[in-house]
């Protein structure tokens, strides 16, 4: 093929009628093969015989069931993924305002359809919410990313299973026993502190290298390499010098921007029509390749650091949690080291843009911004280390970032498949249903919390009813919760403290939001950083 009947094809795949023309091809593809996912007719055979008595003794009681539940209007196979594209009211960059729509519209609870109209439940009251929530599960479950799945299935080289995120059953638990248990541990954040302490000093010399006056343009773009230099710090347990001005903040660029294509392409094949089991559409040869370039950079800089550990004397302190995963002996070297990549993957965007919102809600905020300088400086003055004592004091400014948790999450939502029946707002849904619980939607209710709609760390000091804490959850909670978050906290506590004791936080333009199937500012961003007197 020449290069311009190459450039031909891409035009096609690009132009709107291809997914006319795809969709009608995936449809006799569809009835030829009888292709399901698996997991959306899952059932767990430790329930199957309850649910069935269950379900013939509920229909005499109950007439709505998931069936009932209002929603869009579905096609047939396609389901209501339709809202979301060319022929659509939603834009895939906007799916979080598409919720918000959503549940104006069809009330507590919202019913999409995926492929083959499986149904998919949003649920925004948070009593259903509280309901799932508080239900104990030894392996909860929570729909697998497909498209993932699918791709690391192909790549037997590099995986030899799903990973964290999308594993299920005993195989998620033995992974999360192995992999995470030095990571969720006291003691490994005690261990990392004073390293951490060096990575914050590092983030506020380049805030000072960056600005033109007191305005720093692409502030996203620092937050980032932050997120990149703390998390590699704590996983592999050595300063890469990502907050340097040198050849390996260019590194850092193409890795965050590889990043935020893989979560932009796993979006957009996940809402968008499923054309990539097809075709390999816009959307999947994206994710490819931005899985290749963050296996492949990551995997450098993990061979780079076995290869230091082996010549260096040994911080044992703050190489735990590289080492607990070395020494795992049930865990193929594959599995090792997909884990540390996505680990480290995961900590860039998830700290880079809690930063930006906490940072835009307190310059937004100057009360606040205020009080929390005097509790900051009351802990140390500027220029001095903090300490994990020090950091337990500071309980205002725990409470700003938890209000900021409230009102800007990168997760706005939490996905769980029911592992047994359940009755929510008068409707009956049945073991195996995927549900979206919206936390954030949630969160910004005025039935669930006071004032919602403004910026109130008080609220966290001094609860006033409504008061709805469970619905703050951007980790998620339970057994599935995010194994790094212990380390996120402390790390935008000590971040914020030492920031805000050396610079008055200033913003003069709106933040927009948009939806990379987690929650991400809309770039350029810039802020203000004047130095203290």
């Amino acid at each position: 093929m020449d290069s311009e009947q190459q450039w031909s094809f891409e035009m096609l795949l690009s132009n709107a009628w291809f997914e006319i023309i795809a969709a009608t091809l995936l449809t006799i593809l569809i009835f030829a093969t009888s292709y399901r996912p698996a997991w959306w007719f899952w059932t767990g055979t430790s329930h199957k015989a309850k649910v069935s008595a269950n379900e013939e003794k509920h229909d005499k009681k109950c007439q709505k069931t998931v069936s009932n539940v209002p929603g869009p209007h579905p096609l047939p196979i396609f389901g209501t993924r339709w809202i979301f594209s060319y022929i659509g009211p939603y834009k895939l960059n906007k799916v979080h305002e598409a919720y918000r729509d959503l549940y104006r519209r069809y009330g507590a609870l919202c019913k999409e359809e995926a492929l083959w109209n499986f149904p998919v439940i949003s649920v925004f009251s948070r009593q259903d919410i509280e309901a799932i929530l508080r239900r104990n599960s030894k392996y909860p479950l929570r729909p697998p990313q497909e498209v993932i799945s699918y791709y690391r299935h192909t790549r037997r080289d590099r995986y030899t299973n799903l990973g964290l995120v999308n594993e299920q059953g005993e195989t998620w638990h033995n992974l999360r026993v192995a992999l995470t248990s030095e990571l969720t541990g006291a003691s490994t954040v005690l261990g990392f502190f004073p390293a951490l302490n060096v990575v914050a000093d590092s983030f506020i010399e380049l805030i000072r290298r960056r600005r033109t006056g007191c305005k720093v343009t692409g502030f996203e773009e620092l937050a980032y390499k932050m997120g990149l230099e703390s998390t590699c710090t704590l996983i592999l347990g050595r300063h890469l010098g990502f907050l340097k001005p040198d050849s390996s903040s260019e590194l850092a660029t193409r890795l965050a921007e590889a990043v935020r294509i893989h979560f932009t392409a796993s979006r957009d094949a996940f809402y968008g029509l499923p054309l990539w089991k097809l075709l390999p559409t816009s959307a999947y040869r994206q994710l490819i390749e931005s899985e290749d370039v963050i296996y492949n950079i990551i995997s450098e800089i993990v061979e780079a650091t076995i290869l230091e550990k082996r010549n260096d004397a040994k911080d044992e302190s703050l190489e735990a949690v590289f080492q607990s995963i070395l020494k795992q002996k049930s865990l193929d070297i594959r599995d090792k080291k997909a884990a540390i990549v996505d680990f480290i993957a995961a900590g860039i965007h998830t700290l880079g843009n809690t930063l930006v919102f906490l940072f835009n809600l307190i310059a937004r905020n100057p009360d606040v911004q205020a009080k929390l300088y005097e509790e900051a400086y009351s802990l140390a003055p500027s220029g001095c280390d903090l300490t994990i004592e020090n950091l337990r004091q500071a309980k205002y400014l725990r409470a700003c970032i938890t209000e900021s948790y409230r009102m800007i999450p990168t997760t706005t939502c939490i996905a769980r498949i029911l592992d047994e029946s359940i009755e929510l707002s008068g409707y009956h849904l049945t073991a195996g249903t995927t549900v979206l619980l919206h936390t954030w939607i949630a969160g910004l209710d005025k039935e669930n919390f006071k004032a919602p709609e403004r910026y109130l760390p008080e609220r966290w000091l001094t609860p006033v009813s409504p008061h709805s804490p469970l619905l703050v959850a951007p980790f998620g909670t339970g057994r599935r919760i995010c194994p790094g978050k212990r380390f996120v906290d402390l790390a935008l506590q000590l971040i914020l403290a030492k920031i805000i004791r050396e610079f008055e936080i200033i913003v003069d333009e709106e933040l927009e939001l948009q939806f990379e199937f987690i929650l991400a500012p809309k770039g350029p961003v810039s802020f203000g950083f004047r130095d203290r007197s």
